[in-house]
């Protein structure tokens, strides 16, 4: 097992990666100052298949634990699961010094943070990820919330976990499409910040998609270190931390104009990946050598669900709806591999118009040009 820690002064908190995680989790509250039984809200699903180890662990240390189950897949995150989650935390007499234990991918994590932010105004809560996704990303940094019709995560908080269990023998029961979703935001962290890990998933990409635990553990230590990194600089997304949303600007809004059921997040960010590589080399942002090298990675994982019949009218509207939207839509680039950059100094037709041509194609397709804005020529693909 490895850890590293979030450096947020008298917010800090450790983030434990590895094997066997589960089984040690109630002896790692306890370390962590727990001193009564905590409340878990858990993935009915996850309940089922690592809820055994989980709940032997805390009621070995903690005594009788509360278990709050609900129902998985992102259009649960919604104001009704988490009003049930209030009327359950009730039920079971929860104080101010109630722990709650977040048991399952993103959607609970956000939505256990999110009841931990505001019930009794605020109370302790542990993130226990268990899928790729929801441990190399929505588990570390504090941003809790849930979904409106209009949009993703439009109400919500920062508020920061005590801790983040990430055992990576879970996924081994996660399924190839899970797998491959969480692996987009791997991809996407190394692209933006880290060359090594970079070079690393071009190498083990294989060894990854095979489970190989040392390659699992690998990949998720150092994803959540480089969040941890970006988390710690800037905690509240002022500056810094935008880079992290590489991707996310399109794939939000594709998730909310299918319904929030048809793609998986990841594979919303994977194409709002290509969507922003085909817009930062027809910008100059983003060379092509670079946008090629990236597109390439995530093929690699074989093809992306394509979410057909998407209304451009609709899209551009969740893109304006979105929450990083500030007046102007601020667009991540890909500067090199390792390295982004956020521009808001784009002129809003074209975009519109290169975000256009890429929900056209449905592919991305670029070209160099002498200037910026330049059309694409068909055929030229990355």
């Amino acid at each position: 097992m490895k850890t590293l820690t979030v450096d947020l002064g008298d917010r800090s908190y450790p983030i434990f990666v590895g094997e066997g995680v589960l089984e040690r989790a109630g002896e790692t509250l306890v370390r962590l100052g727990c001193r009564s039984a905590p409340v878990v809200i858990a993935d009915r699903r996850v309940a089922r298949l690592h809820g055994e180890a989980l709940l032997a662990s805390l009621r070995g240390a903690l005594g009788d634990v509360s278990v709050v189950r609900v129902p998985p897949g992102e259009r649960h995150k919604d104001h009704g699961t988490l009003l049930s989650i209030y009327g359950a935390l009730t039920r079971h007499k929860a104080h101010r010094d109630t722990w709650l234990v977040a048991f399952g991918g993103g959607v609970v994590g956000d939505l256990a943070g999110f009841a931990a932010a505001t019930f009794l105004r605020g109370v302790p809560y542990v993130q226990v990820p268990t899928t790729l996704l929801a441990q190399v990303d929505s588990s570390v940094g504090g941003k809790v919330g849930i979904n409106l019709p209009q949009g993703k995560n439009l109400v919500g908080a920062f508020y920061q976990p005590r801790a983040v269990l990430a055992d990576t023998g879970v996924l081994r029961t996660l399924p190839r499409r899970e797998l491959k979703a969480g692996l987009y935001e791997v991809i996407k962290s190394a692209a933006i910040a880290s060359r090594p890990l970079f070079l690393y998933l071009e190498k083990e990409i294989d060894g990854i998609l095979d489970r190989r635990p040392d390659a699992l553990e690998h990949i998720v230590f150092e994803t959540c270190s480089i969040k941890a990194g970006v988390v710690a600089a800037d905690e509240r997304e002022e500056a810094r931390r935008m880079i992290l949303n590489f991707g996310h600007t399109v794939g939000h809004a594709l998730e909310a104009v299918t319904g929030y059921g048809r793609l998986r997040h990841g594979e919303g960010v994977a194409w709002g990946m290509l969507a922003a590589l085909m817009v930062g080399v027809a910008y100059d942002r983003t060379p092509l050598r670079d946008a090629l090298r990236l597109s390439g990675l995530i093929r690699r994982l074989g093809p992306l669900p394509r979410p057909r019949d998407v209304s451009f009218a609709r899209l551009w509207q969740a893109i304006e709806r979105d929450k990083k939207f500030r007046g102007t839509i601020r667009v991540v680039f890909l500067s090199r591999i390792g390295k982004a950059e956020v521009a808001a100094d784009l002129d809003p037709d074209s975009l519109r118009s290169w975000l256009r041509e890429f929900v056209v194609r449905k592919r991305i397709a670029v070209r160099r040009t002498h200037g910026r804005h330049a059309g694409a020529r068909r055929g030229d693909g990355v």
